[in-house]
């Protein structure tokens, strides 16, 4: 593979994504060639790019390119005693387990459509995770389009929610969608716009999810389950769904601002991790 200013692109057949062919990113890109992975970035909300043998500093290093990677909280002693040498910048998604004790995050089965650290004040702009080991089926990543999401309610809906907020909350272990009764002086929490505008695009796209959205505040109990609802099945219409089924070497970049994203099932007793950076957010969104 070889790396060039101008990017060989294979739109999905969905309304978002595309695949970045012949990049190799083990090697530091170009100025021109970073220039247009982020402009497809913008332009597809997905980008997925194939064939990659990084090691996790080459990934952290790549990751460096496109912004300031986040830095997860503290790895589990089960992950530095199996990867001594990984970057703080990289944390574990699997459902690896050592001594009956989780290696990573977000371990097995179905998870539901989210964005991630949309709890935060500051959300964290990107997220990549780069597959090492996979299960021989599921564990598919679903990415919806939230401007099209958007685009597709009716006006009566944008109106009578422009200017609203939506409480979000840091509650994955629930079985349920986060309710009212949550205390909030335990779990990371923040309220943002149910409509945001994108810094680089300027377009607005919904910004709600089914596992960490509370309520929209100013509503009623009710009220807001109602609304809730109806936002959550425009947001996870199938029509605006790109579903990733990854193989060994995939690297697959998202754009938290603008996707939700979702995992399928799969096999428990089968190994499933990748590694996941992140771009820190310079704004709370607006």
């Amino acid at each position: 593979m070889a790396n060039v200013d101008t990017l060989d692109l294979k739109k999905t057949d969905a309304p978002l994504g595309a695949e970045v062919v012949g990049l190799d990113l083990t090697k530091k890109l170009s100025s021109a060639a970073i220039e247009a992975l982020l402009q497809a970035w913008y332009e597809n909300q997905v980008l997925v790019i194939r064939d990659q043998n990084l090691t996790p500093q080459q990934l952290v290093a790549f990751t460096a390119q496109l912004g300031e990677p986040g830095r997860p909280r503290m790895p589990s002693q089960a992950v530095r005693d199996i990867i001594p040498d990984l970057p703080p910048e990289i944390m574990i998604v699997s459902n690896v387990r050592v001594d009956g004790k989780p290696l990573g995050l977000a371990h097995d089965g179905e998870m539901w459509f989210h964005s991630d650290m949309c709890y935060t004040e500051v959300p964290h702009t990107a997220t990549m995770l780069y597959a090492v080991d996979l299960p021989s089926y599921g564990g598919n990543t679903k990415f919806a389009n939230m401007y099209a999401a958007y685009r597709n309610l009716d006006s009566g809906t944008r109106s009578k929610l422009e200017g609203r907020r939506a409480l979000q909350v840091h509650d994955y272990k629930r079985k349920e969608r986060p309710g009212v009764d949550l205390d909030l002086t335990k779990i990371g929490n923040h309220s943002h716009p149910v409509f945001i505008t994108h810094p680089e695009t300027g377009k607005k796209a919904l910004y709600v999810n089914r596992l960490m959205t509370a309520r929209i505040e100013g509503l009623t109990e009710t009220e807001s389950d109602a609304v809730l609802e109806e936002l959550f099945a425009v947001g996870e219409d199938p029509a605006i769904v790109y579903e990733h089924v990854w193989k060994h070497g995939d690297l697959v970049i998202w754009d938290n601002r603008c996707v939700t994203h979702a995992r399928t099932d799969f096999p428990q007793e089968e190994r499933r991790l990748l590694q996941r950076t992140t771009l820190v957010g310079r704004k709370a969104p607006s």
